[in-house]
């Protein structure tokens, strides 16, 4: 009997030592840390601000699901991944894993713009019980950086196809 108690108690050290190193990693950040890392000021109009992020958004797979342009509001979803899962006493089930984004885009001045991008996971799931979500906010800086460069090129691409052209007279 003291031997299964043992047995036990190991197996239970063993499970619980990794979930705690897992808490360690992550550290808290604190709202103005997330703020910080979501949020980019950029030097041009709401205009090209806005439609850069409509389009890297696109490029990245997300399914605009709204936009305007005068709130500087967009929302998107990205393709979703499904697990079959099994629960005692439910059974079979689906559980979908989504990334979703939020943008808002505001015009501090004629060419001067702040955009905040919100990357947030949600996890759906549904079985025998009904189904719930679940959403997790994205706090990886490395994921925000990314979308802020791609948003960085396409303004600049924008920005250069709207200047003339060297040498051009205008007639």
């Amino acid at each position: 009997m003291a031997f299964i108690n043992t047995k036990c108690v190991a197996v239970f050290v063993a499970l619980a030592i990794p979930s705690v190193g897992t808490v360690a990693k992550e550290a808290k950040m604190t709202a103005l840390q997330i703020q910080q890392m979501q949020t980019k000021d950029v030097e041009v109009s709401k205009s090209i601000a806005f439609s850069s992020v409509m389009s890297v958004l696109q490029d990245s797979g997300y399914r605009i699901g709204s936009a305007d342009k005068e709130t500087g509001l967009i929302t998107g979803i990205a393709s979703t991944n499904t697990k079959t899962t099994w629960l005692p006493f439910v059974g079979f089930g689906a559980s979908k894993k989504t990334p979703v984004v939020s943008a808002f885009i505001e015009e501090i001045g004629p060419q001067y713009t702040k955009i905040r991008l919100s990357f947030v996971m949600t996890k759906l799931s549904a079985n025998g019980l009904g189904g719930g979500a679940d959403e997790k906010p994205i706090l990886n800086p490395q994921v925000y950086q990314e979308a802020f460069e791609k948003i960085d090129q396409a303004i600049f691409v924008r920005q250069s196809m709207a200047q003339p052209a060297a040498g051009s007279t205008g007639k």
